[in-house]
């Protein structure tokens, strides 16, 4: 790794620090496919798996964040220790997509 470069992924949207959904309500995709990573990161957990809540997709997201960084940097790095911080920045992710690229809370 060159030095100076980051061993975590830059987060690509600026998401709010506090957003709160519903947690036990339906989710779908309302956009066209997304180009940054972040988003293209819901937009596949949508997708590839059907999710049944709200709860259930920010868990997959957090999930899906935690395993890119883990997987760049190696279980060495110790980063389990960060995982809730992870599935607190999906549910900021998913709260801003809701109404662009998201429908959340609303029949799909």
């Amino acid at each position: 790794m060159p030095s100076g470069e980051s061993w975590m992924h830059r987060h690509t949207m600026h998401v709010p620090d506090r957003v709160r959904l519903p947690e036990h309500v339906p989710v779908s995709w309302i956009g066209p496919p997304p180009s940054d990573e972040e988003t293209r990161t819901v937009w596949e957990s949508l997708t590839e798996e059907p999710v049944i809540d709200h709860a259930a997709l920010v868990e997959r997201v957090g999930e899906r964040l935690f395993r890119r960084d883990l997987d760049t940097v190696g279980g060495l790095a110790d980063i389990g220790f960060f995982r809730p911080f992870y599935v607190a920045h999906a549910r900021r992710l998913v709260a801003a997509l809701d109404g662009t690229r998201l429908r959340v809370g609303k029949s799909a």
